[in-house]
């Protein structure tokens, strides 16, 4: 009993996670938002970008340096007269001893420290002008995420919206075949009863065959769709995947103007934020490395120490020992790092970067006016022909039924019933494609216009 009691458990639960997730169109764009890589491998620049402006206001912090070493030197004792003493009495010829470079006395470890705590002062608008730059940078970095959102918002449209075009062709198609289907067998038995010509059993199989083809791209379309849905969204390929609407219907037709656009576009699309950006931080990065040609003013603390074992301490102002001898002192200074031919070649490359930069904004200028309005053109010709199709479809799908009715009571050949299925097809075909792209360019509109997530 506890057996049985288990085994319908696990039954259960494999059932429930075997259920199929449904989504809808908005619910797949909030998935994808969240599972693209190519958005979250554009917030790591940001992260890069931040962390850039970080070490520029490090650069004018504090700086400390610290140096700890141990090493071999000479031994020294017996004073610094040849005498063997540090004193001279008055009027005896004290020569000082020159053996400092020797190791008549023997080897000892010498060990010390340096160190040096500074603060720059001054740098003439390096800093201050690299900061700009990394903050303009950053911004730069950020319009490059809502970019990739575009992206990843236009690829679940087209998964989504090419799904349920291809599901409809082909429930369409199989209900065209299986109407042509049910004559097949009555159209052969006529044929060879006599009734019937030949030429017409050939015209219906050969109108099967070519059904079953386009049943077959139908189906590869359709499954490619929704595994690329599944992979936009981060739904494992092997996993069942079911998507709300039932049908691909025409989404709301814009009501703007195409200026009304072009001017949304220029003041929304990410790509001119970046533009502007780019200019201001290349500017700043041309301002900073002409400030390269002039010293950092700073201030701050140097410090030393040293001592050795087997060396006499000299305790006297004017002589110094580098093994024994500690100091401490605040200072000020000018530090210049000058190389004029690297920094001409510097400067030209920033200089020819902006320029570059410039001429990017000026063909985003030019050229997202001319996005929008072949985007904008684009929906109302859909548009056009969708209400057109519509009405051709209507008039199709009543040709080919009276034409089978004619064709069953033997008033019209197969070669006339060909033709009004085959008008049927086409015309039903092309209104469902007509009904992806127009969804697609409205799509296409948003995302020229920067009328998306971001």
């Amino acid at each position: 009993m506890k057996k049985s009691y288990l085994l319908l458990v696990m039954l259960s639960a494999f059932s429930a996670g075997a259920e199929a997730q449904t989504v809808n169109l908005q619910q797949a764009t909030d998935m994808a938002m969240n599972a693209d890589p190519r958005i979250e491998e554009q917030r790591a620049n940001v992260a890069a970008a931040q962390a850039l402006i970080a070490r520029v206001e490090g650069e004018g912090g504090l700086r400390a340096s610290v140096n700890l070493y141990a090493a071999l030197a000479p031994k020294a004792t017996d004073g610094i007269f040849t005498n063997g003493s540090n004193t001279c009495a008055a009027g005896q010829n004290c020569t000082l001893r020159s053996d400092g470079n020797t190791l008549n006395d023997g080897v000892t470890v010498t060990s010390g420290i340096t160190a040096s705590i500074i603060k720059p002062l001054y740098t003439f608008g390096k800093l201050e002008n690299y900061k700009t730059a990394a903050q303009y940078n950053k911004q730069l970095k950020s319009d490059e995420v809502a970019l990739a959102k575009g992206q990843t918002w236009l690829t679940v449209r087209r998964a989504y919206y090419g799904y349920l075009t291809a599901r409809d062709t082909r429930a369409f198609l199989e209900g065209v075949r299986t109407q042509l289907a049910e004559s097949e067998q009555p159209m052969k038995k006529k044929a060879d009863e006599g009734k019937a010509a030949m030429r017409d059993v050939y015209a219906l199989e050969n109108g099967l065959g070519l059904l079953n083809r386009y049943i077959a791209e139908s189906e590869g379309v359709e499954k490619i769709a929704l595994d690329g849905l599944k992979t936009i969204i981060g739904v494992p390929l092997n996993d069942p995947l079911e998507v709300a609407d039932e049908h691909i219907t025409p989404v709301k037709m814009p009501d703007g103007s195409m200026a009304h656009y072009s001017n949304q576009a220029l003041a929304d699309r990410p790509e001119m934020h970046m533009a502007q950006s780019g200019l201001s931080a290349l500017r700043s990065y041309v301002e900073a490395r002409k400030a390269e040609r002039y010293p950092d003013i700073y201030a701050g603390v140097v410090a030393t120490a040293a001592f050795t074992p087997g060396r006499q301490q000299i305790n006297n102002p004017y002589i110094n020992d580098p093994l024994n001898q500690a100091f401490a002192t605040p200072v000020i200074g000018i530090k210049w790092d000058f190389n004029p031919g690297v920094l001409s070649a510097n400067v030209s490359g920033a200089e020819a970067d902006l320029r570059g930069a410039v001429a990017k904004a000026q063909l985003a200028q030019v050229g997202i006016p001319f996005q929008v309005s072949q985007a904008y053109h684009s929906v109302h010709a859909l548009e056009k022909q969708i209400t057109a199709l519509d009405q051709a479809r209507v008039a199709a799908k009543r040709w080919m039924i009276s034409s089978f009715l004619d064709f069953q009571a033997g008033l019209v050949d197969g070669g006339t019933l060909g033709m009004a299925v085959a008008g049927n097809v086409s015309t039903q075909v092309n209104y469902f494609k007509a009904l992806n792209d127009f969804n697609m360019q409205v799509a296409e509109l948003n995302v020229a216009t920067g009328d998306y997530p971001q």
